[in-house]
């Protein structure tokens, strides 16, 4: 009943009143570029009780520089600590005397600023997204205080040793673009950098040059544009966002070794791909669903038996602007041959750009990328997460729909071409997390 409800709307995308394009989506949505370079979605849905409004600046890892790195995660703190008309926190205290919820995250290619609110409270988002945009108070007090609070937030969420391992194959598949280093950054980075430096960073990727909203919920649309040209209008600021400081090469084969506290061996496999731009990138999330998501996908299946060396595996995909990572993680018994379960885990994963696969598997496969898709379209705020990634990372706030209509029409032949461009050995790398001695052995608790 979802998929036959959501599959009867049509998205329209306009630009100052013209079409751009028809894809499935629950509601109307309308793209409107304002004279000062600040982009507008709206996507309006009378039958919801709230509004969302989300922020997305063009400011994470991407474009950071060495030296700087975390400096586009400082600044998802910064901006709560006051502007010139809202003074610190109370951009949160007043969506939560409005009844709303907030929320704030950063990202490899983008940070974003969120709320949801009663639909009476949408000029007040605007004024306070407006005040922020363009006129954050950023003092030498204000860098240290929250150079602090990112300190203490990593202490808070220790990578544990799956997370250590992903950091490092990151740092071996992406060895040669921003990707490669964490979202949080590094301390040292940020204990050398300047108040002129974070204002500079403030004054290229802030401001509505380098901004897009998003406004999804209960509103009219016509109404939401012309508050939007009255409020956020008037703002100037923001520079052209400039590109990585190194642009992505070919992918090349790489290898590394991490140690941490986990009871058994952890192998992780990469595959460094394309973009999200890329033609066939909307196909790569049906290569991980039918690799390794869920109970009969093909690596369980194949690779994890009582007499296996393999305990368990996994597979996620990770796509982003430059480029996607697709990568297997498994959980090895002791003593098992390395260069064996290697073998065997490439040699499975590498099968799908050789092989169709079966009409089974990719059925199930559909199946969960579309369910996921679908049940993320329910509420307001998975609708402007969706739009509001789409556009950042694809380029294109359409490309949330076209992505549904590429895996609903894809064919064995496409997936098998769209792993030849994913998964080969040239692109493939790996990481073995090795118990430290303390661990090594123990008893109890996920590896």
């Amino acid at each position: 009943m979802v998929r036959r409800g959501l599959a009867a709307c049509w998205l329209t995308l306009m630009c100052s009143g013209v079409a751009l394009a028809q894809a499935p989506f629950p509601v109307q949505v309308r793209i409107v570029k304002l004279d000062n370079g600040l982009e507008l979605v709206l996507a309006a849905d009378p039958a919801a009780t709230a509004i969302d409004v989300a922020v997305w600046y063009a400011s994470g890892t991407r474009y950071e520089r060495p030296g700087q790195v975390g400096i586009a995660h400082l600044f998802e703190h910064l901006m709560f600590r006051g502007s010139a008309k809202f003074g610190p926190q109370q951009h949160i205290r007043r969506v939560v005397a409005e009844g709303g919820t907030f929320g704030a995250f950063t990202t490899a290619d983008y940070t974003c600023f969120h709320q949801t609110l009663p639909p009476e409270a949408l000029r007040l988002s605007f004024e306070l997204e407006a005040d922020r945009m363009t006129g954050l108070r950023l003092t030498q007090a204000v860098l240290d205080a929250e150079r602090v609070a990112v300190r203490e937030e990593r202490a808070r969420r220790p990578e544990g040793a799956v997370g250590r391992g992903l950091q490092r194959l990151y740092g071996v598949a992406f060895a040669d673009h921003p990707y490669r280093w964490p979202v949080l950054g590094y301390d040292a980075d940020l204990e050398k950098l300047t108040l002129a430096q974070a204002r500079d960073w403030y004054a290229t990727y802030f401001g509505p040059r380098n901004a897009v909203v998003t406004v999804t919920g209960r509103f009219d649309a016509a109404e939401a544009e012309a508050l939007a040209r009255r409020i956020l209008g008037p703002l100037a600021g923001g520079r052209a966002a400039s590109a990585p400081a190194v642009r992505a090469g070919a992918p090349k084969p790489g290898r590394g070794t991490e140690v941490a506290e986990t009871r058994l061996p952890l192998l992780l496999a990469g595959w460094r791909g394309p973009g999200r731009s890329d033609p066939d990138a909307a196909l790569f999330p049906l290569l991980a669903n039918a690799l390794g998501r869920g109970p009969g996908a093909r690596l369980e299946r194949s690779l994890v038996h009582g007499d296996q060396e393999l305990l368990s595996v996994e597979a996620e995909l990770d796509a982003r602007r430059d480029g996607s990572i697709l990568y297997a993680l498994a959980a090895v018994n002791e003593g098992a041959d390395t260069a064996q379960v290697e073998g065997d885990l490439a040699a499975e994963v590498e099968l799908l750009a050789t092989e169709p696969l079966p009409d089974v598997e990719l059925a199930r496969a559909k199946a969960q990328a579309e369910s996921g898709i679908l049940y993320g379209w329910v509420a307001s705020r998975g609708r402007a997460q969706a739009l509001g990634t789409a556009r950042m990372a694809d380029g294109d706030a359409a490309a949330a729909a076209r992505q549904l209509e590429r895996i609903r029409a894809c064919t064995a032949a496409d997936l098998q071409r769209a792993a030849g461009k994913l998964l080969t050995p040239a692109r493939r790398s790996f990481v073995w997390v090795h118990p430290t001695p303390a661990s090594s052995g123990a008893t109890g608790g996920r590896p």
